[in-house]
């Protein structure tokens, strides 16, 4: 029930149905699906205690920062709490809600397929099929895709949430994937690429790299890394001056103020250093854009234009010391996690880009306080708290002992293998057993079809399937060592204080290098 409430918070999240169905909006979707995952959180075996609610790094930098936002910065208690109080409820009953892997991978998949389901949607309303008016919202960005949705009517805000896809398929559908589903997947990722092509959102394009040359490079040797990024940056940035609107930029030198869209965020970020340098604590939740008018008056009206840009200015100092910390902290789990199985890794290298999409969309688009980026640190978060209740020893169980059945597109499919005969031996799955590749010293190597029980490692049977014999495999001498698959890092060390603050430094020397040089 749980997982059933937090999966229709993602539905009403991005499919957004209470936009067009009007009488939805009346029953407060969002705060309803928030209400049966916490019920089912409390009426599930156990319960939850009040040790379950902060455990990582990820909990302690987020309960930091809606304490800051109510005590410090500017605003009294109880309206700032009418306005985040939702975002709390979105961090802590994900977290708690996602309790093993199948969870957090399921999860994934229901969120690429609300992804999916407004990339289609705003496709489909270029041919004619447009339910929801998409076309008028188009034609008023000047030809740029849009989804007549309260959150994706800016080409923008559709382009980088669509984009996120592409890493996503990537690891669903290519990576350790029979042919036949790498197929498949090759169609469905036209659909996220395309959507993000008609947007033209130069930030979306931006971001979309990044997600990609993470998705290639992430979990591989250092050397391949290194020709990756190599790579990407001299053949890919050129490349990215063939897409819509990168032409019209002249970046560099000043070059950027001739834009209007890039002038139009340079002032806004110019603004966000005046109230980083001079507010201690911000101008408050929500007051970017008042705060702005104010200082500059009509004539410049300026958004926050990006994530950091906004949390330096609404929440000072400290505010953005904290937002950087909590990036810090899911770079940090994601980094050192020690995974059992393809699956589990597969988790993990999707979180990973999700956290690289959303820091390269931050410099552009202001996704600071949404509820995805609290639901994207809450899998984190619950992917961290999963490893941390292992510990170094630990092995995998055997399929089915742990309760998480991983099936389909969803994971590898398991075939109970039985001995044939009369010995009675622990049955164990086909993949664990091709994990443990087993060593027979000095066995024969004959073709299949001549292996008997003298010369085969094992008679076996799948469940109503034939007899077969396992394979001797030669002995290639020592076996390589195989991390056992548990968290590191369980908690803060005294130098994650000096990793905050030079992630607060990073973020403070990209700004001003935009700043200087666009």
């Amino acid at each position: 029930m749980d997982f059933v409430g937090i999966v229709m918070f993602a539905i009403f999240l991005y499919v957004r149905p209470q936009d067009f169905v009007g009488f939805l909006d009346t029953f407060r979707p969002a705060f309803l699906s928030l209400a049966i995952a916490g019920l089912g959180i409390f009426i599930r075996p156990g319960g939850v205690t009040w040790k379950q609610i902060i455990r990582t790094p990820q909990d302690w930098m987020v309960t930091s920062y809606f304490l800051y936002i109510l005590f410090f910065t500017p605003g009294s208690f109880g309206d700032l709490w009418g306005q985040i109080y939702q975002y709390v409820g979105f961090y802590f009953l994900v977290v708690i809600a996602l309790s093993n892997f199948q969870r957090i991978y399921q999860y994934l998949g229901w969120w690429l397929g609300c992804i999916m389901f407004i990339a289609i949607m705003a496709l489909l309303s270029l041919i004619g099929i447009d339910p929801l008016g998409s076309e008028a919202t188009t034609a008023g960005s000047l030809g740029r895709l849009t989804l007549n949705t309260s959150l994706f009517s800016n080409p923008n805000g559709l382009g980088h949430s669509v984009m996120v896809a592409v890493p996503l398929i990537y690891f669903f559908m290519f990576w350790n994937r029979p042919v036949f589903i790498k197929e498949v997947g090759a169609a469905v990722l036209f659909f996220p690429l395309l959507c993000t092509y008609f947007t033209q959102s130069k930030g979306a394009f931006i971001s979309g790299f990044g997600a990609i040359v993470a998705t290639l490079a992430f979990g591989r040797p250092k050397w391949v890394q290194i020709l990756i990024v190599s790579g990407a940056f001299f053949f890919g940035v050129g490349g990215l001056q063939l897409l819509p609107r990168f032409g019209e930029v002249q970046l560099g030198g000043g070059g950027g103020r001739k834009d209007e869209a890039v002038a139009g965020r340079l002032d806004a970020f110019e603004f966000g250093k005046w109230a980083f340098e001079t507010q201690p604590y911000g101008v408050g939740y929500g007051n970017f854009y008042s705060a702005f008018l104010r200082k500059e008056g009509d004539i410049k009206a300026r958004a926050s234009h990006s994530s950091f840009n906004q949390v330096q200015a609404e929440f000072g100092y400290w505010g953005l010391l904290i937002f950087s910390g909590i990036l810090y902290t899911c770079f940090h789990s994601l980094a050192r996690a020690k995974t059992a199985d393809d699956n589990e890794e597969r988790v993990r290298r999707m979180l990973f880009c999700m956290v690289t999409a959303y820091f390269v969309s931050s410099w552009m688009i202001d996704f600071g306080f949404r509820a995805a980026f609290f639901v994207m640190v809450a899998m984190v978060s619950a992917f961290h708290r999963i490893l941390m209740d292992r510990t170094p020893g630990y092995t995998a169980p055997i399929a089915g002992e742990s309760g998480e059945s991983w099936g389909g597109i969803i994971g590898l499919n398991t075939a109970p293998l039985t001995v044939a005969g009369g010995m009675a031996l622990t049955p164990v799955s086909a993949r664990d057993y091709l994990a443990e590749r087993k060593v027979v010293r000095g066995a024969p190597s004959r073709p299949r079809q001549a292996l008997s029980a003298q010369t085969g490692v094992m008679r076996v049977q799948t469940q109503g399937g034939p007899v077969g014999f396992v394979a001797p495999i030669k002995d290639p001498g020592e076996m390589p060592d195989v991390p056992s698959p548990y968290m590191p890092w369980p908690k803060f060390r005294w130098y994650d204080a000096i990793g905050i603050y030079l992630s607060l430094q990073l973020v403070l020397q990209i700004r001003d290098y935009v700043i200087a040089n666009l």
